[in-house]
C-alpha cells in the first residue's frame, strides 16, 4: 500500500500551497454526503461564499493516479482550501471484531494520512461506520480496545511524521454504528487513547438524534478537532429563519469553549445552488447571534 513515488512529489507541493495561516475563527465548509462531492463541486461550494471544502479521505485514497491528481491540480489551480477531511477509513478497512488487522490498519492509516497532509487537512473525522461496527457476538470491551490502538497507531503516525492534524472520534448514532454512539462515548475514548493528536467530532446532527444534551459540548473542551451540522429534520442543509432546536445553543457551547476552528454542514443536497446559499446564510445568521468576546 506505499504511496507511488509520483504522487509524493504531488502530496510535497500541495501541502507548501494548502498549509498557510488559516482566520482564527469559525470558518464554514462543505463536507463529502450525498450528493455534495467536494472534490467534485469545489469551485462551486467556494463561489457561494464558504472557506473550505471537506473531501472524503477514503474516496480520496481510492481515486485513480490520474484523478488524483487532476483533482488536486485543479484545487491548487483555484486556490481551494481543504480544511478538513471525513470518510476516513473505508468499511473494506476492519478495525474490530475478529477480521481486524492493526498491521493492515496502519498501512492504510501511513497512505491516508500522508495524502491528507498533501491536501492541507488539519483535522480528519474518524467516524467510519463499517470499519468500526462490532461484529454479533464479539465482546465490546475487545472492540473498544481495538479502536484505542488504532487511534493510538494513528497518532504516532502523525507525531513521527510531524504532521499539523488532529484526528477526531466523531460519536454516530446507533442507526450507523452499535459503538460510541454519543459525544460522551467518544470523549471517553479520546480521554483512553490520551495523545494530543486524537481528539473528538462533534456533530449536532447525531446529538440531536440520540437525544444527547448540547451541553455535553461544554465537556469537550479541549478535545475538540472539528465540528460538522446538519438540520435533524431531514438532515439537510440549514434555512435562514428556520427552527431548528439546539443548534442556537449549540453555538452558544461552542463559543463558551472558546472554539473557533471549521464547521462543515454535513447534509444531503437537494438543490446544490440553493442549498449552499441557504446553509451559508443560516450559518452566519447563528454566528452573528454568539460573537467573539
Amino acid at each position: 500500500m506505499a504511496i507511488p513515488r509520483r504522487h509524493h512529489l504531488v502530496l510535497a507541493l500541495l501541502s507548501v500551497l494548502f498549509t498557510g495561516p488559516v482566520r482564527a475563527d469559525w470558518t464554514f465548509g462543505v463536507a463529502d454526503f450525498s450528493t455534495s462531492e467536494p472534490l467534485k463541486n469545489a469551485p462551486a461550494i467556494i463561489a457561494a461564499g464558504y472557506d473550505y471544502i471537506e473531501p472524503g479521505l477514503a474516496k480520496a485514497v481510492a481515486l485513480p493516479e490520474g484523478d488524483f491528481r487532476a483533482a488536486a491540480d485543479g484545487l491548487r489551480a483555484a486556490g481551494i482550501r481543504v480544511r478538513a477531511m471525513n470518510w476516513f477509513v473505508p468499511g473494506t478497512v476492519k478495525l474490530t471484531g475478529p477480521d481486524a488487522n492493526p498491521a493492515a490498519a496502519r498501512a492504510y492509516a501511513e497512505r491516508a494520512l500522508a495524502l491528507a497532509h498533501g491536501l492541507g487537512a488539519q483535522a480528519i473525522v474518524f467516524g467510519s461506520p463499517g470499519a468500526r461496527t462490532v461484529p454479533e457476538n464479539f465482546p465490546h470491551d475487545r472492540a473498544w480496545a481495538q479502536l484505542v490502538e488504532f487511534c493510538r497507531i494513528c497518532a504516532d503516525i502523525i507525531s513521527r511524521e510531524n504532521y499539523p492534524i488532529r484526528i477526531g472520534i466523531e460519536h454516530l448514532n446507533r442507526g450507523e454504528t452499535n459503538i460510541v454512539n454519543s459525544l460522551a462515548d467518544a470523549i471517553r475514548l479520546a480521554r483512553e487513547v490520551n495523545r494530543p493528536q486524537i481528539g473528538v467530532t462533534i456533530d449536532f446532527y447525531h446529538l440531536v438524534v440520540e437525544k444527547e444534551d448540547v451541553d455535553m459540548v461544554l465537556r469537550a473542551k479541549d478535545l475538540v478537532a472539528h465540528v460538522q451540522l446538519a438540520d435533524p429534520d431531514g438532515r439537510k442543509f440549514p434555512r435562514p429563519g428556520a427552527d431548528i432546536p439546539g443548534l442556537p445553543r449549540f453555538f452558544e457551547n461552542l463559543r463558551a469553549i472558546g472554539y473557533e476552528g471549521p464547521i462543515s454542514i454535513e447534509a444531503n443536497v437537494s438543490d446544490l445552488g440553493a442549498d449552499l446559499a441557504a446553509g451559508l446564510a443560516a450559518l452566519r445568521a447563528v454566528a452573528a447571534k454568539c460573537p467573539r468576546r
